[in-house]
């Protein structure tokens, strides 16, 4: 495919360069090789050099070299699709492993700017792409990569270069230097990443810089269209040395549900660690009240699951390919933010705070109010199917529910928790959702919404709509569902008389909250026409019609009742952190102030940043070591390196009788 510049320059497509007199071009579509002769090649040689701007035809070898550089850097790096690990095609993040192409190629660029070129798909959703130009090239300092993101465009709509750039990132790297850098893609958001001994550095709107005799130079230039950092100076507050009071009552206990596979042993080595920090009274917490009702409830975690989300935040290099046979060594639910908390624990002293869960100290244990339930059955990997399962399996002497919560989010929901408990306990609702409020411009594209009618009854959901449905807003802001909700012993019997008439299908697993469950819920908690509802649930299972009997489709719904589903709006801190650019704009949340902290955090969040560069670590010994190498400018955050934990401690606990597997 070549195409006219001007009267004797050129453009076209690479995916190879001359060999024996053929040239590969290639389309998004095709490869092909078309046979050429040497004047061909002459003015190939030209047009490379006018359009990607290399200083002479004389430096462009077109050797292995540059071939291989220029397939390796021709990659689109739209997410990509896991078939191997979890659920069928899930999809999971990719990324460039920048350091490997300018240690790799360096030798094959001669002169100071000497370039290879290209565009790539960075990612695709719906009708959209979004592009990237990229390019290796040669400076005095080192080699630079260089991506320009644009905007999305329609898939019609022609490409062109003057599209306003979303992102740009820079990193000129020594070749051999001691760090390796990447450009993690989670999803069409992209940010720099480098792998630094035991520390992870990561940037989507930031500067990072070394230069060293020994260990050589680097430079890592990222910005975007709405860059969120500008120094500022923290709030202080005097942290005072809080008293430690004895509990009132003990609370209900949490069960740690886990999908055989990754992360297991990470999570259980992450819990024993907070449970010995609370214990050594290095995290101090208020007096827990028991909620009258808390024994009533059952608390659940879902906290690893075969991890679509979770594999690329490991930005470890022998693990974050999804294309790995053992996946990545590391989950989002055990990186550590500026308080010193994962997620996860973060969720713990929101429970604590609403008089659930105990997380005093000597209260707080594995085996006692902390359990583990471990799923190798290798079925039912949908999240609401998995979630059944533990149900039938655990003690529910004198649970009116469970409580579902899940390990990658960052919430200060306490309030909300407590109004939770009180709903189910009232036997009113069958599910109770936690609903955060969010503004109508960020819901659009962004969040499911749902609409409520009387009581906050969920009458409707819609699933990230790019034009807000009427009756779904309110004053400017809707509500989206955290994930964070309870559902009530007669919904648990309902599913169980449905769940053998819904068929297994090729390829999906029908027993998931959000697609299939809820959706069942609401059918029975609404409709009163008996065949309106089978025809309901029919639908969404994918059963074929009239295949659930009438009858079962009846007893379900009496075994429901008047429960309804209902909302919990709340405007408490909430923010998903799914992915690792969700954690990373909620760290920088935290230390913005934005987020309400207990003195043992605020006193953590103080010494682990800088409030003048931007620089938010893990902790005060982590900001003090890439302080000393590096110079931070904007967004920075460091996150430990993912470390390996010992898969024997699995047998330990289950051994112990501190673990529930199901084979």
């Amino acid at each position: 495919m070549i195409q006219r510049l001007g009267e004797n320059a050129y453009s076209t497509k690479f995916s190879g360069a001359y060999s024996s007199g053929r040239v590969q071009t290639r389309n998004i579509s095709q490869q092909v090789s078309t046979p050429i002769t040497k004047t061909d090649i002459s003015k190939l040689t030209n047009a490379y050099q006018a359009y990607y701007g290399i200083n002479t035809a004389k430096t462009v070898s077109f050797g292995q070299g540059l071939r291989e550089a220029f397939q390796e850097l021709n990659q689109p790096m739209s997410t990509c699709r896991d078939l191997s690990k979890g659920m069928q095609g899930e999809k999971v993040g990719s990324r460039t492993d920048i350091s490997n192409l300018i240690n790799k190629y360096n030798d094959d660029l001669l002169y100071t700017n000497d370039a290879i070129k290209t565009d790539i798909m960075v990612a695709e959703d719906g009708d959209k792409i979004t592009e990237a130009r990229t390019q290796l090239k040669k400076k005095d300092d080192g080699i630079l990569y260089e991506m320009a993101v644009r905007q999305p465009r329609e898939k019609t709509e022609k490409a062109d270069k003057s599209i306003p750039l979303t992102q740009l990132i820079k990193i000129t790297q020594t070749p051999f230097s001691d760090e390796r850098a990447y450009v993690l893609n989670t999803k069409g958001k992209l940010m720099a990443v480098i792998e630094d001994g035991e520390n992870v550095i990561l940037t989507n709107a930031g500067n990072i810089t070394k230069d060293t005799d020994n260990s050589g130079k680097l430079n890592v230039r990222v910005s975007q269209k709405d860059n969120h950092f500008t120094p500022f100076t923290p709030e202080v507050q005097e942290v005072k040395e809080r008293e430690i009071k004895p509990s009132v009552g003990k609370g209900t206990e949490i069960v740690i549900g886990m999908e055989d596979g990754r992360f297991v042993p990470e999570i259980i080595d992450s819990l024993q660690s907070f449970v010995d920090k609370v214990n050594n009274d290095e995290i101090i917490l208020k007096q827990f009240k028991e909620h009258p009702d808390a024994k009533n409830i059952q608390l659940v975690m879902l906290a690893g699951g075969f991890g679509s989300r979770a594999e690329y935040t490991n930005a470890s290099s022998d693990g974050i390919f999804h294309s790995k046979e053992n996946g990545a060594q590391s989950t989002k639910g055990v990186f550590r933010t500026a308080t010193g908390l994962t997620p996860m624990e973060t969720t713990f002293i929101s429970l604590h705070n609403a008089g659930l869960l105990n997380c005093s100290k000597g209260e707080l244990n594995i085996g006692d109010n902390i359990k583990f339930y471990l799923n190798k059955s290798g079925i039912n990997k949908g999240n609401g199917g998995f979630t059944v399962d533990l149900y039938n399996k655990m003690d529910r002497e004198g649970r009116k529910s469970i409580a579902l919560f899940p390990n990658d989010s960052m919430s200060r929901l306490s309030n909300a928790s407590t109004k939770m408990a009180d709903i189910m306990n009232s036997g009113d609702a069958a599910i109770a959702m936690i609903a955060k409020e969010v503004a109508s411009e960020d819901a659009k594209g962004n969040f499911g919404i749902m609409k409520l009618g009387k009581n906050n009854e969920i009458l409707e959901f819609a699933e990230k709509p790019k034009v807000i449905p009427e009756g779904y807003e309110h004053k400017g802001k809707c509500l989206t569902n955290t994930f964070q909700f309870a559902v009530s012993q007669e919904a648990f019997k309902a599913l169980e008389l449905l769940e053998p008439y819904f068929p297994a299908g090729k390829g999906k697993e029908p027993r998931d909250w959000s697609k299939t469950f809820v959706p069942i819920i609401m059918a029975l908690s609404q409709k009163d026409n008996t065949d309106d509802i089978r025809s309901d649930i029919e639908a969404i299972v994918g059963a074929e019609e009239n295949s659930i009997p009438k009858e079962v489709i009846e007893e379900a719904k009496n075994t429901i009742g008047k429960q309804k589903i209902v909302a919990i709006p709340t405007n408490e801190p909430w923010a998903d952190c799914g992915t690792l650019n969700a954690l990373y704009h909620t760290t920088m949340q935290i230390a913005s102030n934005d987020f309400p902290l207990e003195d043992f955090e605020r006193e953590h969040v103080l010494n682990s940043i800088n409030t003048k560069t931007g620089l938010v670590a893990s902790s005060p010994e982590q900001k003090e070591k890439i302080e000393n190498k590096y110079i931070i400018d904007g967004e920075v955050m460091v996150v430990p390196k993912a470390k390996k934990v010992n898969p024997d401690i699995v047998d330990t606990y289950e051994n112990k009788g501190l673990i529930t597997v199901n084979k």
